[in-house]
């Protein structure tokens, strides 16, 4: 994958996949905050096609007060993928060893 160079200076970014060259989220949010980390995507009734959350610093996700299941990935520092999987609402994420950034996008990118 790859990802805007400021990413820590942005507060959104888009991310393409390297091999293929498609884009995978042209409009992803950037969870930098504690509150971004804490609500990330609850309350929110669908994620449009290109859209999606990035949070640092975390292995894991849970699917809480969530309405409509997502993709998630799993990537390491350097934006490698290490997991994908599809979580429904009301559950919990594996934890995905070496994983630095969790990917939130809609259900089947």
């Amino acid at each position: 994958m790859r990802m805007d160079k400021n990413i820590f200076l942005s507060r959104e970014v888009s991310i393409s996949n390297v091999r293929s060259g498609k884009v995978i989220g042209s409009h992803v949010i950037v969870a930098r905050s504690f509150w971004q980390r804490f609500k990330g995507l609850m309350g929110t009734t669908s994620l449009a096609i290109g859209h999606g959350m990035l949070f640092p610093h975390t292995n894991s996700v849970h699917m809480f007060f969530m309405r409509y299941p997502l993709c998630v990935v799993y990537l390491t520092k350097d934006f490698v993928v290490l997991r994908c999987v599809v979580l429904r609402p009301w559950t919990i994420g594996p934890v995905v060893r070496g994983t630095y950034w969790v990917l939130e996008l809609p259900e089947g990118v």
